[in-house]
This record gives structure tokens, sequence and C-alpha cells, in this order.
């Protein structure tokens, strides 16, 4: 009798632990450890939030080298295939003062589309979607001040691609909302790309923030809004989200809205295979989710697509191998 008794604890424990193990993962707020789930939205982001923190965890290096300005042949080479040359005297300070003998140079390249949503640099301009040939990081600094280049200097640049496309154009990066970066096009003679036999070339007087792109044509194809349906406690606090083209390199940011509560992108293609991505920080805890699904319009109401996402408590490393797949 006693066995049997035994036996059937033994049976219970296990289907209980079962069930738990099939939970684990899932998202339940922790009153004691975040005095309640913050359900808050802001107008504005401050450094202090965990989606600020979450932004610089998620954030990959930069390489960093030098140069001699006053070289002729002043080059660089990184491990991702990015090549930089820089015409001699390149450098003023930002007053305009000539700047001698050694500067530090910061680079990236990115190509993949889970980098774009590490550095927090999806493709669109002014709500328009761009497909990206490469996005580009060029930063030059002079005993930990930023310079800039001096009038009518241009940096060459050239990196290795596959496919290329000949409809790249120029744009750089604006970063005066810091929220929702944008990409602006470049339409003057000084900034151009060329296409070689595997590579673009491109030729700038910009700092920081370049890529070449292409807009996507949108003419003649429906086109909808995709907001991502998340638990009240996913707030543009601790959350950023980002809607990820399958056949495209292509990621369009899903930005917050405060009076809606909800992470939405702009008007996109409809009939587009995309992932919706969503990144938390809750507490000490990061949380990743991910949902794949195809672009369609409603059969009524507005042009809106709800897409249900769950995420999970995932590890930061994780979470960067993750994106690294996509």
């Amino acid at each position: 009798m006693k066995r049997k008794i035994l036996s059937g604890l033994l049976i219970a424990t296990g289907f209980l632990l079962n069930a738990c193990q099939k939970d684990i993962d899932v998202f339940i707020p922790d009153a004691g450890q975040l005095n309640g789930p913050d359900t808050s939205w802001y107008s504005s982001i401050t450094a202090t939030m965990p989606v600020t923190s979450l932004k610089n965890n998620l954030a990959a290096d930069f390489y960093h080298d030098s140069i001699q300005v006053n070289a002729n042949n002043a080059y660089i080479v990184t491990p991702s295939g990015l090549q930089c040359g820089f015409p001699p005297n390149c450098c003023v300070s930002n007053t305009g003062q000539a700047i001698t003998g050694s500067v530090q140079v910061e680079l990236m390249l990115i190509k993949n589309k889970g980098e774009m949503i590490r550095m927090n640099k999806p493709t669109a301009s002014n709500g328009r979607l761009l497909v990206s040939g490469g996005e580009i990081f060029i930063r030059l600094k002079k005993d930990g001040n930023e310079v800039q280049l001096a009038p009518n200097k241009r940096i060459l640049i050239r990196y290795p691609d596959v496919p290329l496309s000949t409809q790249m154009k120029f744009f750089a990066g604006d970063e005066s909302n810091a929220e929702r970066f944008n990409w602006l096009p470049v339409t003057d003679t000084l900034n151009t790309v060329g296409v070689g036999t595997q590579f673009y070339e491109i030729n700038t007087n910009h700092l920081r923030w370049i890529n070449c792109d292409y807009f996507y044509d949108t003419t003649g194809i429906s086109r909808v809004t995709v907001t991502a349906d998340l638990e009240a406690y996913f707030t543009n606090a601790n959350t950023m989200a980002f809607t990820v083209f399958k056949d495209l390199r292509s990621v369009v940011g899903m930005y917050g809205d405060i009076s809606t509560r909800k992470f939405s992108t702009g008007k996109i293609p409809a009939g587009k295979a995309i992932t919706v991505v969503v990144l938390s920080k809750q507490g000490n805890d990061y949380f990743l989710g991910s949902e794949h699904t195809v672009t369609a319009l409603p059969t009524s109401g507005a042009a809106t697509q709800h897409v249900v996402v769950k995420p999970v408590k995932r590890s930061l490393a994780e979470i960067l191998n993750f994106l690294n797949t996509l």
C-alpha cells in the first residue's frame, strides 16, 4: 500500500514539474522584484530608462585605428572588408583650424539586418522603405575630441557585397531625433556611389552614419501598418521593436505611440514575408519575442495588421545569437 502511495506521489510530482517546465520562459512580472509591473508610457525617453540600457548593451563595438593626416596615402582596411582612404591634410577642428599628426578613426560596416537592430539603424527615409547596400559609420577624433573633414576633402570608401545593385544612392544619417533615426538622401556631386565588379565605391565628405540605399518601389502595391500586440508591461520605457524583411536587406523601426500604447510601423508593402522582433529589459532580465508572418491587409477596417508577440526571458548572449540569424 505504501509503495502504491509513493508511486502515485512520484508520478504526480513528475507531471507538475513537466507542466512548470513548459512555461519556464514565459514572462510573469515579479511584484517583489519590480515593485509591480510598470505599465507607464512616456512622452520622451531618458538615459535612466531600461530601454536606454538595452540599446547600449546591444550596441556593437566600432573598429579602432589611426591615420597620419598629413600622409599622402592614409589608408585603413578593417576585418569586415571596409576600406577607407583619406586625402592628405583632410582634418580640421570644429573651429576650422587645420589638424596635424595622428588622428583616431572609428569605423563600422553593417550589412546584417541583426546588426541594424543592434545599432538601432533601421532602413527608412522620412517614412519610406529603403533597401540597404550597407550602413557605414566613420568618426575622426583628435585627443578624444571629434574633428571634421576639411572643406573640399572627401573620403574614398570601398567594400565587397553580394548581390550588387546599380540603383544604390547616397544617404546620410539624421541623428537629430535620438528616438527616431532617419536616413536623408544627398544628391550633390560630392557624394557618389559607384558599383564595381564585386564592390561598392563611395566618395563622400560626410562623417558619422552614411548609407547606400534605394527606395523600394511601392507603385501599385497595397501597403499596411504592422502593429505588435504585447502585454501591457512592454512599454516604450523598456522595449524596442522592429519589422525585418526576409527577402530584402530592410529593417523598419516599430515606434511606440503613447496614445495607443502600441509599437507600429509606418505603411509598408503588403505581401512580404517579415519577422516582428521585440526586445525588452525588465529589471535585470532581458526578453526576446519574434513572430514570422506575411504582411496583409485586413478584410475590413483600417489598414492595420496586428501581430501577437509574446517575448520570453533570454540571456543577452542568446539575443545576440538570434539577431545574427536575421
